[in-house]
């Protein structure tokens, strides 16, 4: 048999490896990182006291995605959403197939939006029905979110991509038109939570606003930031007004067909000492704000007062250190696609609803290990 384990604890027992690894989890800052400890320091604030008495209808919408490679190198994608709160549940599901010469790039990035367009139509269809003053919470970033929603591109040689596959990210453009537009005519309050985050925009907001056109000593993501260097501590970062332009994955994004739109407010939050923090996105328009994305041509730090409402609201459905929001943990195990349900029964219900005349065969490999 195979011996990992002794490769393993030989590679752990150097003393470089260690350091390595100790680097991004590590609360000692390196000397080059002196500031950015000092950065964040200064715009982690702790909680005020929230009061959690005042408990709106709630709602949560979350998704679900799958993405099988079938023997005739086709893609078949599945993808499925639920919503629920105060006695109301609704599903959306659909199913698609893409030729296997589909770019590989266009494959990954259809399956989120294919997942994020269930999303988005079943808040927005049904905010209308939802009392007034209700809170609905989303899954995800919702800044970043709406920035990915520029254009899918062409192909430059090879087969033309499908209608539904082109005008896809257009479609959730309009969705989020009418889903903001409900919330201010009803007064519901959206709040986007992700539970991890990969982005570097906060920090390098909070560098540029102190630091002007002096480069950042690295790149680093908002959480290794806020894991480092906030001693695991309850409380929030400084909130940042996004507007016209993004900034991801170290491209610039700029954002389209949204320009009234309101801008976005964002902050991460730990509520209780030890836990994640989580990021938090909401409209503008939900803290009783005018601006509009179009308005706000850069970020703009603002009061972290100013969010108390939203720190309360999300204190009110706080389950703990494993449970961050009692409504989306609940929709995120009811949704989440696993793996037999895909391979054992949506796959049969597709074989059966397409006749015998033509055969949903995985490939060889997802035969042996079906992965998601």
């Amino acid at each position: 048999m195979p011996n990992f384990i002794d490769r393993l604890n030989e590679q752990l027992s150097h003393e470089h490896k260690q350091a390595e690894l100790r680097n991004t989890l590590t609360e000692q800052a390196m000397p080059h990182e002196q500031d950015l400890r000092r950065l964040m320091k200064k715009h982690w604030h702790a909680l005020p006291k929230l009061d959690r008495a005042d408990r709106r209808p709630a709602f949560a919408v979350d998704g679900s995605r799958a993405v099988r490679h079938l023997a005739n190198g086709a893609y078949l994608f599945v993808a499925q959403a639920l919503m629920m709160g105060e006695g109301l549940e609704e599903t959306e599901v659909d199913v698609r197939i893409l030729p296997g010469a589909t770019d590989s790039a266009v494959v990954e990035r259809f399956a989120g939006l294919m997942m994020h367009q269930l999303e988005v139509r079943l808040a927005a269809r049904f905010a209308t029905q939802m009392p007034v003053g209700s809170v609905m919470f989303l899954d995800g970033a919702l800044y970043g979110q709406l920035s990915s929603l520029y254009p899918i591109e062409m192909p430059s040689n090879g087969e033309a991509l499908p209608n539904y596959v082109v005008d896809l990210p257009q479609a959730i453009v309009a969705l989020y038109a009418d889903l903001f537009q409900v919330c201010r005519t009803r007064q519901l309050v959206l709040i986007s939570i992700a539970k991890t985050s990969h982005e570097r925009a906060h920090g390098e907001a909070w560098w540029r606003a102190a630091y002007a056109d002096k480069p950042m000593p690295r790149e680093i993501s908002d959480s290794e930031m806020i894991y480092r260097w906030t001693e695991q501590r309850a409380g929030c970062s400084t909130p940042i007004l996004f507007g016209k332009s993004a900034f991801f994955r170290g491209s610039r994004r700029t954002l389209i067909d949204m320009q009234s739109a309101p801008a976005i407010i964002s902050f991460f939050v730990r509520l209780e000492d030890f836990d994640d923090a989580l990021r938090i996105d909401v409209p503008a328009s939900c803290l009783n704000r005018s601006e509009t994305i179009e308005e706000v041509e850069s970020e703009q730090l603002i009061s972290a007062n100013e969010v108390q409402p939203i720190l309360e609201l999300i204190a009110a459905d706080y389950g703990g250190l494993e449970v961050y929001n009692a409504l989306l943990y609940s929709v995120d195990r009811e949704v989440r696609l696993r793996q037999d349900v895909m391979d054992e029964v949506y796959l049969s219900l597709i074989q059966n609803a397409l006749g015998n005349d033509v055969e949903i065969r995985l490939d060889r490999s997802e035969r042996r290990f079906h992965t998601v």
